[in-house]
């Protein structure tokens, strides 16, 4: 017996005993040329042996993940133009050889992946993106967690995607449901000829669109259309009578808002924007009319020596009625307990159900040392990252050092602090910041996702550094990562979004930042930038201009929205408007040329690029700093 690390493939065909039920010899025929013709040559090509055939399935290992992925997709594109669907479990794990047999966990992972796989698809486990080639990372989209059979502990399970990956055509329709009625063919049909009718009209019908209101036309957008609940987190009350002890309700706030935000049933707004409107209404109809959101969470924290007592109260801000409210007197050392009891009450009357996997990631206790707990609120307090607050930057960065000298495992210690040294690189916020410092910002982030490979803070830090040093491609994968694992971060989705930009997928670009905008809707200049840069990128100037009017009405010398009014107004024949903005922008930021932008590749190598730079010189740019 040989024990080795291997990568396994599970494949199937999806209802075979029913299709040999109807016709056993056509159906038997059909299979046999699809595992000589298609299956066992894609597997020998990428270098794998089949060690078992399960009649409609097969069993095969392959020296290598990404083998195993280049086999499994070339399988699924040899179905393409036959009868059957097939599915594909893909996992990398120990297996133990006999006798030309392979056993072992790496084989019943892969044979679970499979049974829970869509037809025509293929499911990997996590340790196959981790082994993945990293040009691969935009081929995986992940599922979530999800309970196997037999299998102890959750799987964490991704979606493979491919160029030319079918869809469920018309064809295909008719293939997978054989006696479908004439009357719902001819329904379908008919819708199908109503929308080619509508794609193919002329202008006139496009002035009849333009015509429908705003909130009807934006029907078939998906910000407009997302029906999941929509709740904020209110910043907790601190009734403890020590004004000091505000950064513990403060940090209870966040951490319940950012338990939430990790389901993916819900809609969270940004903790930013909730600050914003603390003071700002009472009625908590306003406060729902203000965020957009049809759910408010408020609560108060005391905390007394040892003792904690927390108070929370869900709110239907539609009609003010009160879903529950609950409170808490426990020792401090239950504080993550309170977290998790508030954090699943909250989803279990938000969505109709609790899934397993949020409940367990909630109760994750992120540090057994309630000291470097504390220190870790007190350092959220002290410096915020849309803030250039030399002092308070330098005072946390010092807490949570303290924090990781207390517990070196604490995972969200080290994203946080690599972020202050990624920030104070990007902002120069204290003016000293080297690429030294940009080293020690990502080494701290890539430390922390060792720590929790599942810290979505971890790889919004890491895209940010790799973004600061130049790794445009590594930096939209940990974007990508980073709002996979935390779907409700509008960080993390502006930074993808900057990415996309960057790479040409200006339609993922336009999403990402209107949900940005969505869920934090008092968010900093930035998040106006990146739309404005996007709707740019897209060809939507007339929107871009719109946007970025309205940061500079918030910022009027903020040199990233100037440049995209410099560019825009270029681009109208402004030119007297262009070279003044551009003028405005040279003062704002002293170091900015053509050169400069070059090297940056802001819309990277793509014919944006050129016409970008084009307009800027337009408007009279400098060639160098």
């Amino acid at each position: 017996m040989e024990r080795k690390l291997a990568a396994i493939v599970a494949g199937d065909i999806v209802g075979y005993s029913r299709l040999m039920a109807e016709n056993e010899a056509s159906t038997y025929s059909e299979l046999r040329s699809i595992f000589d013709e298609v299956i066992e040559p894609a597997v020998r090509h990428h270098g794998g042996r089949t060690f078992k055939s399960t009649g409609d399935g097969f069993l095969a290992a392959f020296p290598s993940v990404n083998d195993a992925l280049d086999a499994s997709v070339s399988i699924q594109k040899g179905f393409d133009k036959r009868p059957f669907e097939f599915r594909i479990g893909i996992n990398l794990g120990d297996v133990i050889e006999d006798k030309g047999d392979i056993y072992g966990d790496g084989v019943n992972v892969a044979s679970r992946l499979e049974a829970m796989a869509d037809p025509g698809s293929i499911f990997v486990s996590g340790a196959v993106v981790l082994s993945a080639d990293r040009k691969r990372g935009d081929e995986f989209s992940r599922l979530g967690r999800r309970y196997a059979k037999n299998i102890p502990e959750a799987l964490d399970v991704y979606a493979v995607k491919w160029a030319g990956k079918r869809g469920f055509g018309w064809t295909r329709f008719t293939d997978f449901f054989p006696r479908v009625s004439n009357r719902l063919a001819y329904a379908l049909g008919a819708v199908s000829l109503v929308m080619i009718g509508l794609a193919i009209q002329p202008l006139p019908l496009a002035a009849m669109i333009g015509g429908i209101p705003v909130k009807l036309a934006s029907v078939a957008d998906f910000e407009k259309t997302d029906r999941r609940p929509s709740v904020a987190v209110m910043p907790f009350d601190n009734m403890g009578g020590d004004t000091t002890q505000t950064y513990f309700a403060d940090g209870l706030t966040e951490d319940i808002t950012t338990g939430l935000a990790r389901s993916p049933d819900l809609q969270v707004i940004a903790r930013n924007s909730t600050y914003a409107v603390r003071d700002q209404a009472s009625d908590v109809r306003k406060l729902g009319d203000k965020l957009g959101v049809s759910y408010v969470v408020e609560g108060s924290a005391r905390r007394v020596g040892d003792q904690l007592r927390v108070a929370a109260q869900l709110i239907d801000v539609n009609s003010g009625t009160h879903l529950w409210s609950r409170s808490y007197d426990r020792h401090i050392e239950d504080v993550f307990a309170v977290e998790s009891e508030l954090t699943s009450e909250i989803v279990a009357h938000l969505v109709s159900y609790v899934r397993k996997t949020e409940l367990s990631e909630a109760a994750k206790r992120p540090t057994k040392n309630l000291q470097a707990y504390d220190l870790v609120l007190q350092a959220r307090n002290r410096f915020k990252h849309d803030s250039n607050d030399r002092d308070g930057l330098l005072a946390a960065r010092g807490l949570y050092q303290q924090a990781l000298e207390l517990d070196p495992t604490y995972a969200v210690a080290r994203a946080n602090l690599g972020m202050t040294y990624i920030f104070d690189v990007t902002q120069k916020v204290t003016g000293h910041a080297s690429a030294k410092d940009l080293d020690i910002g990502l080494s701290e982030a890539r430390q922390s996702i060792r720590l929790d490979p599942n810290l979505a803070a971890g790889y919004q830090v890491i895209s940010f550094g790799l973004a600061a040093g130049g790794d445009y491609a590594g930096a939209l994968q940990a974007a990508q990562r980073s709002v996979e694992l935390n779907p409700n971060d509008p960080d993390s989705m502006m930074a993808l979004a900057k990415a996309q930009v960057r790479f040409g997928d200006y339609e993922g670009a336009l999403s990402n930042a209107e949900r940005a905008r969505r869920l934090n809707p008092m968010a900093p200049v930035y998040y106006a930038y990146v739309y404005g840069q996007a709707l740019y990128a897209a060809g939507r100037r007339d929107e871009a201009g719109n946007v970025i009017r309205e940061c500079l009405i918030r910022a009027p010398e903020d040199p990233n929205c100037l440049l995209i009014q410099a560019a825009l107004q270029a681009g109208r024949q402004q030119l007297a408007e262009a070279q003044a903005t551009m003028g405005s922008l040279v003062k704002a930021n002293p170091e900015f040329s053509l050169e400069a932008e070059r090297r940056y590749r802001r819309f990277g190598d793509t014919a944006l690029m050129d016409r970008f730079l084009s307009e800027l010189a337009q408007a009279r740019a400098p060639e160098t700093a």
